[in-house]
């Protein structure tokens, strides 16, 4: 309760800035401005009681999506109040400092409130739907000439409850990839943010992304049930079972650590799939060697990996994978406008793009789905198109 305690005071909080600083001002202005306030606290007020009240089950894809919604109002909430807090200390600082009575600071923080609520509105009803279309050729050193121009789509971090308002929008972005006429479709995990029942029938909408050679899926650290508020054990293994019937009933072949040989153009190539399992900083994953040592050196090989921090540990398995494919960072859902810098780069080094170590590649999408909060902020999702070619 201490994160709604939290959200209250800020609202309140807001709510004695913009009255104090407001008074006296243009009625219009006045009027137009509180009632976008009372909108944000009439919206936060309902969703409190939704989410409080709620007595069903916590991962029906409505309730998770309430908790990424509330986690939005929450961002809005804690950063205008402190932005204004911030802003009102700085002005009267630099008053004092210049030895005069302290100044109005009513328009600063009127307008530091619209542009925030500006900001995250568009981030949840525009930025988190505009779906890109991310276009990358690899050249491989010795290719065989049969996997030359091979077309390979890669999906990641569907976090499918974050679309319960918007299926519409994922199911356009299914049919395109289908339009595509991929060679391949990798998923590389993250299908659900809590528990399986987050799926709902969205099965039906990922089968609709089709490959000629068909798709294939790993599970990401939040596939197996452990981030469900009452996680145990039974819970883990049927959300476990569940994850993967459903994964498969969306048209993948789920592979938890294992890996097939599948035939391309009349080529064999090796298509590998490792567990991540973990929360936050602390993750783990499957075993490298069990996956990746069988499979024989002229393989032409694809790791699929959530979590791009493990991509070196596949070196324990005596050879580096020829092309990993991850997910997992999200970009951390923001970036800093016209630039290709995001706080993710602080946490993780290999955060998004493409990468090389010797000739092992690996690709790192930024995702499709939103996790923590219904927003993305110039950090759009992605459906990443990957063309391999002979060097």
């Amino acid at each position: 309760m201490l994160f709604y305690f939290i959200l209250i005071v800020a609202d309140l909080f807001l709510w004695f800035i913009l009255l104090k600083e407001l008074k006296g001002r243009n009625g219009i202005l006045r009027m137009a401005v509180l009632l976008v306030k009372a909108s944000v606290s009439a919206l936060f007020i309902f969703l409190f009681l939704r989410i409080i009240l709620y007595r069903g089950e916590f991962a029906d894809p409505a309730n998770a999506f309430r908790q990424i919604q509330m986690k939005t109002i929450a961002l809005l909430l804690v950063t205008a109040s402190s932005a204004s807090l911030i802003m009102t200390l700085i002005i009267r600082l630099v008053y004092l400092l210049r030895g005069r009575k302290s100044g109005n600071t009513g328009a600063a923080n009127t307008i530091l409130f619209l542009l925030v609520v500006l900001l995250i509105a568009d981030g949840y009803f525009r930025q988190r739907l505009d779906i890109r279309t991310v276009r990358q050729e690899i050249t491989v050193p010795g290719l065989d000439p049969a996997l030359d121009g091979m077309k390979i789509v890669l999906i990641s971090d569907l976090h499918l409850s974050s679309w319960h308002d918007s299926y519409e929008s994922l199911d356009r972005a299914m049919i395109s990839i289908s339009e595509e006429e991929p060679d391949l479709i990798f998923n590389t995990g993250d299908f659900i943010t809590f528990g399986w029942q987050e799926f709902g029938g969205s099965d039906t909408i990922l089968r609709k992304a089709r490959a000629k050679s068909g798709a294939y899926a790993v599970d990401g650290n939040h596939d197996d049930g452990t981030y469900y508020p009452e996680y145990d054990e039974e819970y883990g293994a049927v959300c476990r079972e569940m994850v993967r019937k459903k994964i498969e009933a969306s048209g993948y072949t789920l592979l938890r650590d294992s890996a097939l040989i599948i035939n391309h153009r009349g080529t064999a190539i090796a298509v590998a799939g490792v567990i991540t399992h973990g929360h936050r900083l602390d993750m783990n994953y499957g075993n490298f060697e069990k996956v990746l040592t069988p499979l024989p050196d002229t393989l032409f090989t694809i790791l699929l990996l959530h979590d791009p921090a493990g991509w070196l540990m596949s070196a324990v398995a005596g050879r580096m994978p020829d092309l990993t494919l991850s997910g997992h960072t999200h970009g951390f859902q923001a970036g800093l406008p016209g630039t290709k810098w995001s706080p993710s780069a602080l946490i993780q080094e290999n955060w998004e793009g493409l990468h090389r170590f010797h000739n092992s590649y690996l690709y790192v999408t930024t995702g499709m789905g939103t996790i923590g909060m219904a927003a993305r902020f110039f950090m759009p999702p992605e459906i990443v198109i990957l063309n391999l070619n002979a060097e």
